[in-house]
């Protein structure tokens, strides 16, 4: 006997592909504009700098004042910004170019502060930037290659390229959001990225997995009918991880304290964009190729 899915609702989803693909069309557009015409603001890791942590007993700061001193001093422009403590002490997060000689800068906050300490130095090299962008270039296009590769093997060429298209349209959409925001993209950024290429495909491969199996047993059958039946078949596990993975993210955006933050929303959108185009992205790519190359599904 055999036991039918459960569904939690019947949707036509072919009646809004057309809406969907013009939202999904507009919003990857624009993210392309702004990643040509803005440019994508890369942290430390990837451009090279330095970011030394300072705290201070001083209880008023002039964060003006010491950003033209120590841009002076250091003959480069540096970012100051106060962040908060749970101390009375004020926390100062300092951004600058490679700084070679840490020296300079003590000569310069011992000027400014007659009681201050540098807590942490962070720097990388210019060298070591570059090779960390080629290394994050190359671990984005051997994942989407071998993903292609994997979903052809499993599946076929067609369905190998509607997962691709929206592996491609989920991290543009999410990187246009982060450029947006002024959020720089970091090596946590582009591991987040990845993790939502892999949490993307997952439930991509789940419903081809069902779309194919009811062509199999339906050879003869609309195939536009078939695959809105095989998204409400698989509706209720995709709601069901969709929601649970959004609520462990949840709370390691608001408890996981400022340096897994970015992280953390990145897999938020990507949760969302990524449920998002497993439904109407993916299948109505794969839909489109099959119909506009007549494969036709033979029973094995």
């Amino acid at each position: 006997m055999k036991i039918l899915p459960t569904r939690l609702f019947s949707i036509n989803f072919s009646k809004y592909s057309q809406l969907t693909s013009i939202l999904s069309s507009l919003l990857v557009g624009v993210s392309i504009y702004l990643i040509i015409f803005k440019g994508i603001d890369t942290s430390i890791d990837f451009k090279g700098g330095t970011i030394i942590n300072v705290s201070t007993d001083t209880k008023i700061i002039n964060l003006s004042s010491l950003r033209e001193t120590l841009s002076q001093d250091l003959d480069q422009p540096v970012g100051v910004v106060e962040v908060e403590s749970s101390t009375s002490k004020k926390d100062l997060i300092l951004s600058m170019e490679y700084l070679a000689n840490e020296q300079i800068l003590n000569s310069s906050l011992t000027k400014i502060y007659n009681n201050y300490s540098i807590d942490k130095i962070e720097s990388i090299g210019p060298k070591i930037g570059d090779e960390l962008k080629i290394n994050a270039r190359n671990a984005i296009v051997a994942a989407f290659l071998l993903i292609g590769l994997y979903v052809t093997i499993r599946f076929d060429s067609y369905y190998a390229l509607g997962s691709l298209v929206a592996l491609i349209h989920d991290v543009l959409i999410t990187l246009g959001i982060f450029i947006i925001m002024n959020i720089e993209i970091s090596i946590a950024i582009i591991a987040a990225f990845l993790t939502i290429v892999g949490y993307s495909l997952n439930d991509t491969i789940v419903i081809y997995d069902r779309i194919r199996e009811n062509m199999l047993q339906n050879p003869h059958r609309d195939k536009k009918q078939i695959v809105d039946e095989s998204l409400n078949q698989t509706l209720s596990r995709t709601i069901v991880t969709s929601l649970t993975t959004m609520i462990v993210v949840s709370i390691l955006y608001i408890y996981g304290g400022d340096v897994l933050k970015p992280f953390s929303f990145a897999l938020i959108i990507g949760v969302f964009i990524g449920t998002y185009s497993s439904l109407f992205v993916a299948s109505p790519i794969m839909l489109l190729l099959e119909n506009k190359f007549n494969i036709e599904i033979e029973e094995s």
